[in-house]
């Protein structure tokens, strides 16, 4: 959600800037399915009166820019789930550990060095923020699925 935020903000004048952080700083923070849904459809028309750039670029995103809100996953874990952050430290710190490597035999050999690079990665691993809602976002994640419509409207 960050990195589509800062797409459509590049896509308006300055003076729009703080009003469209309001709009996703709501997004991060909005709890469930249909506040997610009323906030988006909120930015939607924002972005319509705006500048058609900036609403295909949020179009482009579709139901995923909400996805944490559509299995209800509590909000406590937004900042945590809605950053890459993560992912890219992770993997920051396997190019780290294995940069050097240069003579790769064979595909086992790489899935070995990736293995402890990852690893020795998860060494420096700390609590994310609203770890003890985990497990509801465990429980929200074995419901059956439930079908999700959303309007372009």
């Amino acid at each position: 959600m960050i990195h589509k935020e800062k797409n459509i903000r590049g896509y308006l004048p300055r003076r729009h800037h703080g009003e469209l952080f309001g709009y996703f700083k709501r997004l991060r923070n909005a709890q469930g399915a249909e506040a997610g849904r009323e906030i988006y459809k909120e930015l939607r028309e924002f972005l319509a009166s705006k500048n058609l750039n900036a609403l295909a670029s949020l179009d482009e995103a579709g139901e995923d820019i909400i996805a944490l809100h559509l299995i209800d996953a509590p909000s406590t874990l937004n900042v945590s789930l809605l950053s890459t952050n993560f992912i890219e430290n992770s993997f920051r710190n396997v190019r780290a550990k294995i940069g050097r490597v240069k003579r790769w035999a064979d595909t086992a050999q790489a899935e070995r060095w990736l293995s402890y690079g990852l690893l020795e990665a998860e060494l420096g691993f700390r609590r994310m923020k609203g770890w003890k809602d985990i497990p509801k976002l465990v429980e929200n994640l074995r419901k059956p699925e439930q079908p999700t419509q959303m309007s372009a409207a």
